[in-house]
């Protein structure tokens, strides 16, 4: 009899003290709901060179085998807009790799690798750069050409690439630093440079391309509010800063992927010290 009296003591403490089938089923629902991502920035890809914004094809290649060693798997940052609005889900392990500027070696060397891994990535071009790629016919040197419109929309058509706008021609240091609004320049001029310059990028893209953008990448990570309400206004959803660090993101909630963290892939440290300095593992 006093060994069922402590069973039964027992077995009251554990149905007790244990979680509701509600409070298991609260837990999962929050899992499920949130996710930490990672948005890789990669640069130029080149075979016979590395630095704090370059990186060779190997170098590359072993980033995807290490990312699908560790269970990643590759999205775009519409991706991310549609799981931060409620209309889609994730991967329990999802990556960004996204690529600025919009350089050739790009096309010649990081697309055929991402192909061959069947990895996503998001390409912010510079326009004036792609415009005059075009239009100079200097087109193929991987050092220093950049991509023109005909790639830019093979490469979107692959449905391996989402392209980004990163300004017409703000990607410089003067007259203005980025896009940040000059000194003694009034507000309204600053909406209509901004407006102007960053809409003939999307004119372009949607004339020649086929398509337009709901990403701006801010060149140099160089933002404030103002600007960032004006592309707001404009129709952009998604805004990749240069802040590094890991994003935290909820489904339904916008909040989060306004200002989307990256982090800068350096050419000066291996694949692993990469991965593992960031928490990425």
């Amino acid at each position: 009899m006093r060994k069922m009296l402590a069973f039964l003591s027992i077995f009251v403490l554990f149905v007790i003290n244990s979680p509701s089938i509600f409070e298991i089923y609260a837990c999962a629902d929050e899992i499920s709901n949130t996710r930490e991502v990672a948005i890789i920035m990669y640069h130029s890809i080149l075979p016979s060179k590395t630095g704090q914004y370059c990186i060779t094809p190997s170098m590359l290649e072993e980033d995807l085998l290490y990312l699908s060693k560790h269970g990643y798997q590759s999205v775009f940052i519409s991706d991310i807009i549609n799981f931060c609005e409620g209309n889609a889900s994730l991967p329990d392990k999802p990556i960004v790799l996204s690529f600025d500027d919009g350089h050739y070696n790009n096309f010649l060397y990081a697309y055929p690798i991402l192909k061959k891994y069947n990895f996503k990535a998001n390409l912010n071009v510079i326009g004036s750069f792609c415009e005059y790629s075009t239009n100079s016919g200097d087109i193929d040197n991987p050092n220093y050409s950049y991509l023109t419109w005909d790639e830019i929309k093979i490469l979107h058509d692959t449905g391996l690439f989402e392209i980004g706008n990163h300004t017409y021609k703000m990607h410089s240091f003067k007259p203005r630093f980025g896009i940040a609004k000059m000194q003694n320049e009034s507000e309204e001029d600053y909406k209509n440079s901004l407006t102007y310059d960053v809409m003939k990028l999307e004119q372009i893209l949607s004339g020649k391309c086929g398509f337009t953008t709901k990403v701006f990448a801010y060149p140099f990570g160089e933002y404030n509010s103002q600007c960032h309400n004006i592309l707001k206004n404009l129709g952009f959803k998604a805004f990749l800063t240069c802040n590094e660090g890991i994003n935290h993101l909820k489904k339904g909630s916008t909040q989060e992927f306004s200002l989307l963290k990256r982090i800068n892939r350096t050419g000066k440290i291996s694949t692993t010290e990469f991965f593992t300095r960031n928490n990425i593992v």
